[in-house]
């Protein structure tokens, strides 16, 4: 029976990525998958998504890939609130080759899987990250209630709003146009923080970031069949941080002082 491997939130941490993929291809996996935000932050997008690319593993389109493929300019919150990500946002796209920009154009918003029964839907954050940063405030790892608005009816924050944005996500809707209660596992990333949600039937699993966990190693996640239902599992993995922080001090690239933060935060 199926075994998956998650990872999520990387943010450009190529130390922690290649801890991370060296300990699973030490257990029996059957696939990896990446929730998204494989860039961003960090100071290494080029060789996380080559790294990726080169391992065959699915990966799906976080805001961090969406301020490159939708352009920055097409988020309020960096421009208005974070000039730093805005800055690091224009500075990862230049980094990255022109196979990497169709690469992650072709990522998708939503993968389903059917483990042992079980109908999952894997995404970066149950709302879409299209639009913008709103979501994950009114989240704030408590508020399961605001994941069953999303595509549905009362999701009109954008209503008549036309940018590349909504034409994205109205071409390519998160789940693919269906509602919450299709699923009976919804796992994702975005927050950065490990919360486990029942509501409504349905399992909500917010996984913690692998590249800025808020402790001083990577973490990724094993989702395998238990019993009838689904087992999901934390594994922790130490990783070369000083390595990492001599590469950061070694460079100059825009957003290195919030990068800092995220992985002094996490390493002390």
């Amino acid at each position: 029976m199926e075994k998956i491997a998650l990872i999520t939130d990387l943010h450009a941490n190529l130390e922690a990525l290649k801890a991370v993929l060296k300990d699973i291809k030490n257990k029996n996996i059957d696939k990896i998958y990446s929730l998204g935000d494989v860039i961003g932050l960090g100071n290494h997008p080029k060789e996380c998504l080559d790294l990726l690319i080169e391992n065959k593993i699915p990966t799906i389109l976080g805001n961090a890939e969406e301020y490159v493929v939708l352009g920055a300019d097409s988020f309020e919150y960096l421009r208005k609130h974070s000039q730093e990500k805005y800055d690091n946002a224009i500075w990862t796209k230049n980094e990255l080759s022109s196979y990497q920009l169709e690469y992650l154009k072709k990522m998708p918003h939503t993968i389903e899987l059917n483990i042992n029964n079980k109908k999952i839907a894997l995404c970066h954050f149950p709302v879409d990250v299209r639009y913008d940063f709103r979501g994950v405030w009114e989240y704030a790892g408590v508020n399961v209630n605001y994941f069953f608005d999303t595509n549905t009816q009362k999701d009109l924050r954008f209503k008549g709003e036309i940018n590349d944005r909504l034409a994205s996500a109205n071409n390519d809707p998160l789940f693919f146009g269906k509602t919450i209660d299709n699923y009976d596992i919804i796992i994702f990333g975005h927050y950065h923080f490990y919360r486990h949600h029942h509501q409504n039937n349905i399992d909500f699993y917010s996984l913690n970031a692998t590249g800025v966990a808020i402790e001083k190693q990577a973490k990724y996640y094993i989702v395998e069949p238990l019993n009838d239902s689904v087992k999901v599992s934390e594994q922790a993995v130490d990783y070369d941080y000083k390595s990492l922080y001599k590469s950061l001090n070694n460079t100059n690239y825009p957003n290195i002082k919030v990068f800092k933060k995220y992985i002094n935060m996490s390493n002390k």
